[in-house]
């Protein structure tokens, strides 16, 4: 080997490597610049729960919405119920919805038995997920107590980024 083809494998190699972390960063911290809704009215759209009366986010204007868009076969939607459940509990003034995204209703009915929501979940049934420019699971959607989407967040939420965008909509 010379010399230079050891540069370049080492140049290609750093290289690769900053991609790389660049890569992981940016699913990490997915913050979403979500054009077709940042910034204007919620669109429509309204969720089933299993128990009780179907909720629509438009019902919910003067309150701070968080919009959870969720399903039963998404592995990262496990894995932040438990941070939204938590924070469901420790900010009464917001409202928290889950919509069930592209599930069966026994594919619903099962998660919910598995890892039930403490606030109101269910499947869309008005409205979609395309209004929102959803491209990925789980993806969240903040909205202001005015209606207007303030923020989005696709990925699971860490602890620090939902009390990040919890204060853009709660101030």
């Amino acid at each position: 080997m010379t010399r230079r083809s050891v540069l370049l494998g080492a140049v290609a190699i750093v290289l690769g490597s900053v991609l790389m972390l660049s890569l992981f960063w940016g699913l990490q911290h997915a913050a979403v610049s979500n054009p077709p809704v940042l910034g204007r009215a919620a669109p429509v759209l309204a969720i089933q729960p299993a128990a009780g009366e179907r909720i629509s986010v438009s019902d919910l204007r003067g309150k701070p919405v968080v919009l959870n868009f969720w399903a039963s076969w998404c592995g990262p939607c496990v894995e932040e119920g438990g941070l939204l459940a938590t924070a469901s509990s420790a900010n009464p003034h917001v409202a928290f919805v889950g919509a069930d995204n592209r599930d069966t209703p026994g594919a619903f009915e099962a998660f919910e038995k598995l890892h039930p929501h403490p606030y109101p979940a269910g499947p869309i049934v008005n409205g979609s997920y395309q209004s929102y420019g959803v491209a990925g699971l789980p993806a969240t959607f903040f909205i202001d107590s005015d209606g207007t989407v303030v923020a989005s967040f696709t990925g699971p939420l860490d602890a620090n980024t939902l009390g990040h965008y919890l204060g853009l909509i709660s101030a």
